[in-house]
């Protein structure tokens, strides 16, 4: 049985555009891209092992949005609003 969230449910929810595996493959082009000889830690190796948390806060990092207001952010399509009343719509 898996457990849900009911507090979520037909509510508006801020959820990525972007996958995990999407902004993992932008962060190791961009590494690729940026660094003529990258050390260790820029080479897609380095990423084994890290959690889609890790993924997901590197992204943000090479984007800047943490620069970003929420509605920049969603205007700028990092993330979109979803309202749903059923918990496998949510992609977070």
């Amino acid at each position: 049985m898996t457990w849900v969230d009911h507090s979520k449910l037909g509510k508006v929810q801020k959820v990525w555009t972007k996958t995990p595996q999407e902004m993992l493959d932008y962060i190791i082009q961009t590494d690729k891209e940026s660094f003529d000889d990258p050390s260790d830690q820029y080479k897609p190796s380095f990423y084994i092992g890290k959690g889609v948390s890790y993924i997901r806060e590197v992204y943000e990092d090479y984007n800047g949005l943490e620069t970003l207001t929420e509605d920049e952010q969603i205007e700028n399509g990092y993330y979109k609003l979803v309202i749903s009343d059923h918990p496998s719509d949510y992609t977070e």
